[in-house]
């Protein structure tokens, strides 16, 4: 009887132990990695003149959400129309980060009409296997709209003056002129402004559009600034029902220090008015409308002298008006006024009016 008792013992005890036993087991077998990049899928691509320049994100994983680890192996091919793949490099890049390529064109395929030609990128693991192309990036085959030369800035009053020897349309009959400005900060200089409390960004581009004149006028530009330009001509191009745009090769890069040695417009409407009473002859004239206006100088002589205007007003002299006190009763003046601008510069004198303190 001592023998079934210790059996009912052993049973009643198993399954907890079975149980903490399957707990603790191991991990389903899993198949191996096949260690294939996932493919690209932000690839672009941008003509510029003879060459095309790729870019695009490379990929973090493994198409099986491993990590990718050291440089990735990439095809980069080229299509023309409904032809054969062209490889034309294989490079490595990192992982998980921007990659470039510019793909340098050979002479068949910058010559012509517009033409279809697409980019694929295929990622390949060890062992040259893929996991697909990337998405299909569009761009022209065919002649490119001709580099910009002899570019020119001059500052104007309005801005920045800019030259460009000008070319006869592209195929499209189309014409841009895209212009890249970029401010040059100089040590303490004030930032140009476009509006008040504004600040102008250090970089902006800029587009001429219409027949190719070769020039036009920077009036976002502020004097006493100095700006690197450089400019492309951009042909925009529909193919495939897509549209995009073939640029030129990048012109020449120059710069320009606008300075502002443009004096203001000098004031008119100059009227002067005796004050008897008050020993003295009032002006007033319209005010000038230039942004960078200072102030005024104002100039008297008397025209029973042979003796050239002086100036009477203080330094600093900015309202459309004054009160001359030291004229002197009996003696009949002639008054002018000038303008000028934060640089110093000054316009030239309004005409003259004439006016005679009475004596009381």
């Amino acid at each position: 009887m001592n023998v079934p008792l210790r059996v009912a013992v052993t049973v009643l005890a198993l399954p907890p132990i079975l149980m903490a036993a399957g707990c603790a087991g191991p991990a389903a077998p899993q198949p191996p990695s096949l260690k294939l990049p996932a493919p690209v899928t932000d690839l672009t691509a941008v003509r510029y003149g003879d060459e095309v320049r790729l870019h695009w994100t490379m990929p973090r994983r493994t198409t099986d959400r491993v990590l990718l680890k050291g440089a990735q192996q990439a095809r980069i091919c080229r299509t023309i129309g409904t032809g054969t793949c062209h490889v034309t490099d294989d490079q490595s890049f990192k992982p998980d980060a921007p990659a470039d390529f510019i793909d340098r064109l050979p002479s068949d395929v910058t010559s012509g009409q517009a033409r279809p030609m697409t980019y694929t990128i295929e990622l390949l693991n060890q062992k040259q296997n893929t996991a697909g192309p990337s998405n299909p990036a569009l761009t022209a085959a065919g002649a490119a709209p001709p580099q910009v030369g002899g570019l020119s800035a001059t500052a104007v009053p309005e801005g920045v003056l800019l030259k460009w020897t000008s070319a006869p349309e592209p195929g499209s009959g189309t014409a841009i002129i895209r212009i890249h400005r970029t401010l040059l900060q100089t040590p303490g200089a004030p930032k140009p402004s476009q509006a008040e409390g504004v600040p102008a960004p250090p970089e902006q581009t800029l587009e001429v559009a219409g027949p190719d004149r070769g020039q036009a006028i920077d009036r976002d530009a502020a004097l006493d600034h100095t700006y690197r330009y450089t400019a492309e001509r951009v042909e925009p191009v529909t193919l495939e029902g897509k549209s995009f745009e073939v640029l030129s090769a990048p012109g020449q890069t120059i710069t320009v220090n606008a300075r502002d040695v443009f004096p203001p417009a000098a004031p008119g409407e100059l009227q002067a008015v005796a004050d008897p009473e008050g020993h003295a002859i009032d002006l007033s004239w319209a005010p000038n409308t230039e942004p960078d206006l200072a102030g005024y100088i104002v100039y008297r002589r008397d025209t029973a002298s042979n003796a050239p205007a002086v100036r009477i007003s203080p330094p600093n002299e900015v309202a459309p008006s004054f009160h001359d006190a030291g004229a002197l009763a009996g003696h009949r003046y002639a008054y002018s006024v000038s303008a000028v601008d934060r640089d110093g510069n000054e316009s030239p004198r309004s005409p003259e009016t004439e006016e005679t303190l009475p004596q009381l």
